[in-house]
């Protein structure tokens, strides 16, 4: 039997005294430090009125649901910050989103209208999806008098439960919205106070995406309830790492925000640096959304100085579930600790207990515990039984109830902090014209934890290449879910009953690595790493003109073209490597004869 967990009619009440009460003591410290200036208090309680006001003229109110695609991260903190105030159920996308995705999210999520600043995602026609949709563009809200406006009918149930929506991106037939309560998200607020000792006066330094939970959660939700500030003075980069590391002092930073990839970018890029965390603000670095491997976990400790603490969770139980550190009784590396909050029980495919140390499903339940899959009851009742989420995922306990992770059981897998949903991807590629069948699945990867690889098989007859997938892959998914290997197949092994068989996929897939011929340039690094043709490359290509190359993509791409020609950038150099003119002249210097 499936049972939705409990909201309380008290939670909205609750969350929106404390986040007015916050608001409304005005002067000390901000709200946020963002790119585009300081957002104190005093501004977002009067922004936030306005925006209150600005949703009943559009009759939106308590009890609805609106989609948020916001470039601009101040707009979209504000929006956040009036809807919970206002009773509204939020989720925010993605706004670099595809036109798929998009409406996938708009399909799913059913919101009362969309707001976005976002040019082309506002011409995209979502109205015509579904009847009384409207999409309103957020930037023509700043500073419009209320009185501009004309009201409209509606306004909403006037029985807020629903706080948030958090989307995980796919096709319409895979994508699902977790529907966290606002019980939910107090349960979770509450735990990071006993777990993190998150508090009136933390500086919280998260540069993670605001449509994952780590980003907004631990960002700008967790800055207006605790009154606290969020700390996010430009996007991650491996160039902005000298400038991050100066902020934690000049911004008087309490926590770092991360993603292991990031701690292992830190690592490299900032070795000289080592004093970074060791101001008297500091209190520890808290690491999540991916496993954090034992090695590196040590590393950075003992390369910073600094405490490192390691949190297990999914957005099913809004965020953080257990927690290694930031206390020495379960900061123990390697590990994922203890649960704060909820209870832990790991379980056999059955559903029964396993005994002591021995490997099992970990099931957890407690109030942070998601309603559901927005929707999607069948759904629901897959992962969800009498309150207990069953996660997928495959942990041990030692005997002192410290948890260890194992693995994965269910096929969403984890690159950079990043969640991907391999059918989500499959989907896509399936409709590519020329292409009989594709399968995309998850392979362990150095930097990134793993990395999403998509086997192909053409249509009988058909002559497919590498980088023509890699052009429909760019232009269908956004560019965190377009497959980092392409791998071209004559057919996809498969049982006698038909389902593709995935350990000989792997297998196959990874066989031609190994009689892969060096490349002649950078260039050619570059292509495969970027799923570009090497012509579209110059000297000029750089992340700010190139797609698919972000900061997390820069390391990758360094490591490829350290593996490539046998060399090992020194922390200058990776500093220097900007471009692959860059590039290419750093490996010509270090091959150059002595």
């Amino acid at each position: 039997m499936t049972t939705l967990h409990p909201i309380g009619t008290g939670g909205h009440d609750r969350l929106r005294r404390q986040i007015e009460d916050h608001l409304s003591a005005g002067g000390g410290a901000p709200l946020a430090v963002l790119p585009g200036g300081v957002l104190g208090r005093d501004e977002a309680r009067r922004e936030t009125d306005r925006l209150l006001a600005r949703f009943r003229a559009e009759g939106i109110g308590p009890g609805d649901r609106v989609a948020l695609f916001c470039g601009d991260e101040r707009r979209l903190i504000l929006l956040v910050a009036a809807a919970l105030r206002a009773g509204i159920a939020f989720v925010v996308g993605d706004p670099q989103s595809s036109r798929g995705e998009a409406e996938s999210l708009v399909a799913v999520c059913r919101p009362a209208a969309v707001l976005t600043d976002v040019a082309e995602l506002a011409g995209m026609g979502f109205e015509q999806s579904q009847p009384g949709l409207r999409v309103l563009r957020a930037d023509a809200w700043d500073g419009q008098a209320v009185e501009d406006a004309a009201p409209r009918a509606g306004g909403g149930s006037g029985h807020p439960e629903t706080a948030m929506l958090i989307f995980t991106s796919g096709t319409t037939s895979s994508a699902k919205a977790v529907e966290i309560g606002y019980d939910n998200l107090l349960a979770q607020l509450d735990i990071f106070a006993k777990a993190y000792g998150f508090g009136p006066g933390i500086r919280l330094l998260n540069l993670l995406p605001l449509h994952h939970t780590d980003g907004l959660t631990r960002g700008p939700i967790s800055a207006l309830w605790f009154g606290g500030t969020l700390v996010r003075p430009f996007p991650f980069s491996v160039q902005a790492v000298p400038r991050l590391l100066d902020r934690v002092a000049a911004d008087a930073v309490t926590h770092l925000i991360a993603v292991p990839a990031m701690l292992r970018i830190i690592e490299r890029v900032g070795r000289d640096r080592k004093d970074a965390f060791r101001g008297p603000d500091f209190r520890f670095v808290l690491c999540s959304a991916d496993y954090l491997d034992a090695g590196l976990w040590s590393r950075f400790e003992e390369g910073f100085g600094v405490p490192v603490a390691n949190a297990y969770g999914l957005s099913e139980v809004v965020c953080d579930a257990l927690f290694a550190g930031p206390g020495d009784d379960t900061r123990i590396i390697g590990s994922i600790g203890r649960p704060v909050g909820v209870t832990a029980e790991i379980v056999d495919e059955h559903g029964a207990p396993v005994a002591p140390g021995e490997t099992g499903e970990l099931v957890l339940k407690g109030p942070t515990v998601m309603r559901g899959y927005f929707g999607a009851p069948g759904l629901t009742a897959e992962v969800l039984r009498d309150g207990a989420f069953r996660t997928g995922d495959l942990v041990r306990a030692r005997p002192d109830g410290i948890h260890e992770f194992v693995g994965r059981r269910k096929t969403a897998i984890v690159s950079a902090g990043v969640t991907i949903h391999p059918e989500g991807v499959t989907a896509v590629l399936s409709t590519m014209p020329g292409l009989a069948e594709a399968y995309a699945f998850g392979q362990p990867d150095p930097d990134r934890g793993e990395r999403l690889v998509a086997a192909v098989a053409p249509a009988p007859g058909g002559d497919l290449t590498v980088e023509q997938v890699w052009a429909f892959c760019r232009a269908h998914l956004s560019p965190e879910r377009v497959p980092a290997e392409i791998r071209i197949l004559d057919r996809l092994p498969r049982t006698a009953s038909g389902k593709v068989i995935r350990s000989e996929l792997i297998g196959a897939a990874a066989a031609p690595a190994a009689v892969q011929v060096p490349p002649a340039s950078v260039y050619e690094v570059a292509a495969r790493c970027l799923r570009l043709k090497p012509e579209t490359l110059s000297r000029d290509s750089s992340p700010f003109n190139t797609p698919g190359w972000d900061s997390l993509m820069h390391l990758t791409l360094m490591t490829e073209i350290e593996t490539a020609f046998g060399i090992s950038f020194s922390a200058d150099e990776v500093m220097d490597f900007v471009s692959l003119g860059d590039a290419e002249d750093i490996v010509a210097r270090m091959r150059a004869p002595e």
